[in-house]
């Protein structure tokens, strides 16, 4: 089988890649824009035979098709977070919607993450019935890019908030950023504290891609919400579970999330594609906790 990964040096695409080096069976062309990322991480990589990284704009559709066909493309390529997209929303727009629009020229079936955020703010258990309703210019384009799918074989994701370590961690996560905060100044403010945050692992989410790589057809042309109920929490229950790992003061203040998510969300619809589904939350926080103990100050 031969995949195409786009976004491949980035968080959840370097995880990937280190679970198909271990497939001799996989070809992966893995595409990445950044020059910085290719010169940083992709040596790793060519180390094994089966990965082939391509500097390659997904927003040049010249360039893109000079890369191989293959069987799956895995879309990971994006402008994330509504704090970047927001402040450079033409960028976002170009990256998270025209890419994606010619990822889907290719014609081929296609794993595509989208964003949990795309349903907006729900106060309710959230499945993949309800009309999504995005507050933000990253999750307006996210939901874009679903649209541009449809005429595609496709599968679409809709991950809650990724943690975890990777080849290239992502500092502004929540969960990571909190964890600092408390290292750092021993407290931490919170806004919002009921409002309810959904969180799945990046080890998890590499191996869900390698399952549906494997197993399409099981997931062929649905929408999933991706993550399980550990990691369904309140603000207020991360900081409980961070405060049995960490000490320190945390005080409420008022404030507002830009990003407005605020649901349970319902999974059930992927575990009954994908029965590796569950990890513990709170467990997986441990050794976050303490790849930052090493070094923040």
């Amino acid at each position: 089988m031969k995949i195409l990964i786009t976004g491949a040096l980035g968080y959840i695409g370097g995880e990937c890649l280190l679970r198909f080096s271990q497939r001799p069976d996989i070809t992966v062309y893995a595409i990445d824009n950044d020059c910085k990322a290719i010169a940083d991480r992709g040596a790793f990589f060519q180390r094994y035979s089966n990965i082939h990284i391509v500097n390659c704009d997904i927003t040049d559709i010249d360039q893109l098709r000079k890369v191989p066909q293959v069987d799956i493309v895995v879309h990971l390529a994006a402008k994330v977070g509504y704090v970047s997209s927001s402040s450079d929303p033409r960028a976002t727009e170009q990256i998270n919607v025209l890419g994606t629009a010619n990822i889907a020229s290719l014609y081929t079936p296609t794993i595509f993450f989208s964003t949990g955020s795309v349903y907006g703010r729900i106060g309710k258990v959230c499945d993949e019935t309800v009309t999504p309703n995005p507050q933000t210019v990253y999750a307006q384009t996210k939901l874009l890019g679903e649209h541009a799918l449809q005429n595609v074989e496709h599968v679409i994701f809709r991950p809650a908030t990724a943690y975890g370590l990777s080849l290239k961690v992502r500092h502004d996560l929540i969960v990571h950023d909190l964890i600092q905060q408390i290292i750092k100044n021993s407290r931490v403010e919170i806004y919002q504290p009921t409002a309810m945050r959904s969180f799945y692992s990046v080890q998890k989410l590499a191996e869900l891609v390698e399952y549906t790589c494997d197993h399409f057809d099981k997931f062929k042309n649905k929408v999933f919400n991706v993550g399980c109920d550990s990691g369904n929490v309140t603000k207020q229950q991360l900081v409980d579970l961070l405060k049995l790992h960490l000490e320190f003061e945390y005080a409420t203040v008022d404030g507002a999330d830009a990003d407005t998510r605020d649901y349970n969300v319902d999974y059930s619809l992927l575990a009954q594609s994908w029965t590796h589904q569950n990890e513990c939350f709170e467990n997986n926080l441990i050794s976050v906790i303490d790849y930052y103990s090493q070094w923040t100050k």
